[in-house]
């Protein structure tokens, strides 16, 4: 079975420790539970806040290197124009400057 999890997130300048922190926890969370009951989640995240170019790309290079491929990851802003929503998983190849708004 497929699971999808929405999850909010609002970028800041200085959060991005704490993103980190939370992406961790969330593989560790969702890998256990998927284990347990035999499903599959997505987690879907839900962006508000700055989503320069800057900012985000380094967040997105975080998700890659934090989730690794264990399961798909879907991001997409809260408004619908700042971010084009993607739907790939992460293990993808990276894009050619690293990380990109557009996946």
């Amino acid at each position: 079975m497929h699971v999808v999890v929405e999850c909010p997130v609002r970028l800041t300048e200085s959060n991005r420790d704490e993103l980190r922190l939370l992406y961790a926890d969330l593989r560790e969370h969702y890998a256990r539970r998927d284990a347990r009951d035999g499903t599959l989640t997505t987690l879907h995240f839900l962006w508000s806040g700055v989503l320069d170019d800057e900012l985000f790309g380094a967040t997105y290079a975080d998700q890659r290197h934090v989730f690794a491929g264990s399961r798909p990851v879907l991001n997409s802003a809260r408004d619908g124009a700042e971010l084009q929503e993607t739907n790939r998983w992460l293990s993808a190849p990276a894009q050619p400057n690293g990380a990109s708004l557009r996946t």
